[in-house]
């Protein structure tokens, strides 16, 4: 095993380094703390034997792999890359070693309705040390990571992508590359979901969702899917991607994979695009969501958020382009 990221073994060092940083580049203290521990885990991810066999993916990824967007995230998604060639006991003991493995420095935390592990699945909270002791009251918990690693993904494609931290993007700007190599902050390299994939995950999510019995709030649980929507619809990568006849190929794809594994919710299986709430009356919809988008994701992001109707507008026009081929 390599050498792991040190420097929150020096207290003093740690807390006023991430003060600097949080100063340098206009960012909470609070989140500048969590993201060094989300990049610690994800660096003990890179490091692990079987890094070669999952993939990092969700929002998260769109933030510390692709730079696309101003937010931040406490979830740690990880999919298996090829679940079937394990057997039941092989993907078990996969995802628990990975999972294990990857938060080696972090404590536990039961968390009720949230904690769910089986054989080809684990979810679970994890508590780090909380040096600055700021509890934030925003979208955010400050000393939690939420870590899942599943097998239900179809995570390709797939790349390897550079992660870093913050503190380490600050220190390499204000001349401190000892620091860096003294505590082992260097860059490093995982296997990350497509950004064009985590796009028709996204958005075959909120589809699914919008079935549930209370569409409004079960599509609000997931608002921070059309922030992530509307950078990656405006990427031009992604912007090409959709005109093309392989988005909606894909998009089918992973709908109907989704409705052979998922059963919840209830009414969702066995229902087309065009039933949707989200394809039949978006903009009622969208009215009693908006203000939870405005609220939520000014917490989140550490940049300007996109106007409501501007992300209301992305998100129809793709929802419009599915609909013309189903």
């Amino acid at each position: 095993m390599e050498d792991q990221i040190m420097l929150h073994n020096d207290p003093k060092l740690f807390k006023d380094t991430v003060l600097a940083t949080a100063e340098y580049l206009h960012i909470s203290s609070a989140y500048i703390e969590k993201d060094y521990w989300i990049t610690n885990t994800l660096r003990r991810l890179s490091q692990n034997p079987n890094a070669d066999e999952v993939v990092f993916k969700g929002g998260t990824s769109l933030s510390k792999a692709y730079n696309l967007v101003d937010r931040f995230s406490e979830d740690i998604d990880i999919a298996v890359i090829n679940a079937a060639s394990f057997n039941g006991n092989q993907l078990k003991t996969l995802i628990k070693k990975v999972a294990k493995e990857m938060t080696t420095d972090l404590q536990e935390v039961q968390v009720d309705g949230v904690t769910s592990k089986g054989s080809r699945f684990y979810k679970a909270v994890y508590a780090y040390p909380d040096m600055l002791k700021q509890k934030t009251k925003t979208a955010i918990s400050s000393g939690n990571l939420l870590v899942e690693v599943n097998s239900f993904a179809n995570p390709y494609p797939y790349e390897a992508k550079t992660i870093t931290s913050f503190i380490e993007v600050f220190l390499s700007k204000t001349g401190n590359n000892d620091l860096i190599a003294e505590h082992n902050l260097q860059p490093f390299e995982v296997n990350v979901l497509d950004k064009r994939r985590t796009m028709i995950e996204k958005l075959v999510s909120l589809i699914r969702f919008s079935f549930s019995e209370n569409p409004v709030v079960a599509i609000a649980s997931k608002i921070r899917h059309f922030y992530d929507l509307y950078f990656l619809a405006n990427h031009s990568e992604c912007a090409d991607y959709i005109s093309s006849p392989d988005f909606k190929k894909d998009f089918n794809e992973l709908y109907a994979h989704d409705q052979e594994m998922f059963a919840e919710p209830a009414n969702w299986v066995g229902k087309v695009v065009n039933q949707s709430p989200l394809a039949t009356d978006f903009p009622a919809l969208w009215t009693k969501l908006k203000d939870t988008y405005s609220s939520e994701l000014s917490q989140l992001a550490f940049s300007e958020i996109p106007i409501e109707n501007e992300v209301s507008l992305v998100f129809k026009t793709n929802i419009d382009k599915l609909l013309r081929s189903n």
